[in-house]
């Protein structure tokens, strides 16, 4: 299966390879393989899920650093986090963003990490971006909410940094804040994750966001996702497509199946699979 595979370098040369898209890195190098772009899988691996909430969800650091390791060993090209503190609450202070990276990056030095900002880490729009002002070591992405207040503001500042923003899009009006703002070509992935149970209800809601996309000639990487009854169908929705997705106990406690996933990489493997099974890239 073609994943996208990166090997340690800088920040900016993995920035500029991800927005261009049909890339393979090796070393450092940048090498034209192929003129379809390659299908990043990305594990999912916390969320804001409650502490105990699945035995084998990470919130410490030597959890993240096993959860991020099998994953990327079950097929995931990139890693996304939502950091917690010592008490397994969700952080965006930078001793605990600088705690997490560096032991993650330990066991997964070729893989970009990236993290949740989410609205409800801080509930301060202000406070969120002052924290994130602070940032010592930086991810290689960070995931904004366009519907949350202070997205732009927080995106603008995360680009500035270097650090490459994911839009999270969750309809049609949080698409179009993305495009108003002027930042949805800066962005290095405009991340559609439809919240309706309906999948039905969450295509439709997918249609109205590549409206607005495709209307304003946005031609960034799109990775399309789901939550739970449609974690699975919009994994392989994302695969028919050609875009991006991501897999993970963030989005679904189980298999495709309904039977309960052991761990995050027992729902990457899967997902790994389905998605080659799909793409017929094996």
């Amino acid at each position: 299966m073609d994943l996208i595979r990166y090997s340690e370098c800088s920040r900016r040369v993995f920035l500029s390879a991800a927005g261009a898209g049909v890339v393979a890195l090796g070393g450092c190098a940048v090498v034209q393989r192929e003129q379809m772009r390659p299908l990043l899988l990305k594990g999912a691996l916390n969320g804001g899920r409650q502490p105990g909430s699945h035995p084998e969800l990470p919130t410490t650091a030597d959890e993240f650093i096993r959860a991020a390791r099998d994953a990327v060993e079950a097929g995931a090209g990139a890693i996304h986090i939502h950091v917690r503190d010592n008490e397994a609450n969700e952080s965006l202070r930078s001793g605990d963003i600088a705690r997490v990276l560096t032991a993650v990056r330990s066991a997964t030095p070729a893989t970009p990490i990236g993290v949740s900002t989410h609205f409800g880490i801080v509930g301060d729009a202000e406070q969120r971006q002052a924290l994130v002002g602070t940032w010592s070591v930086l991810p290689d992405f960070a995931s904004v909410n366009f519907n949350e207040p202070g997205a732009v503001m927080l995106a603008r500042l995360l680009i500035e940094k270097g650090v490459g923003v994911e839009a999270g899009l969750f309809d049609a009006e949080a698409t179009s804040t993305c495009v108003e703002s002027g930042l949805a070509n800066d962005c290095l992935r405009l991340m559609m994750e439809p919240r309706d149970r309906d999948l039905d209800d969450a295509l439709s809601n997918v249609a109205e966001m590549e409206a607005v996309l495709d209307v304003a000639e946005v031609d960034r990487p799109r990775l399309l996702h789901g939550f739970r009854a449609t974690a699975w169908p919009l994994i392989e929705e994302a695969a028919r497509r050609g875009y991006a997705t991501r897999a993970g106990l963030e989005d679904t406690f189980e298999l495709a199946d309904g039977r309960t996933a052991r761990d995050n990489a027992e729902i990457v493997a899967e997902a790994a699979i389905r998605i080659a099974t799909i793409t017929g890239r094996g």
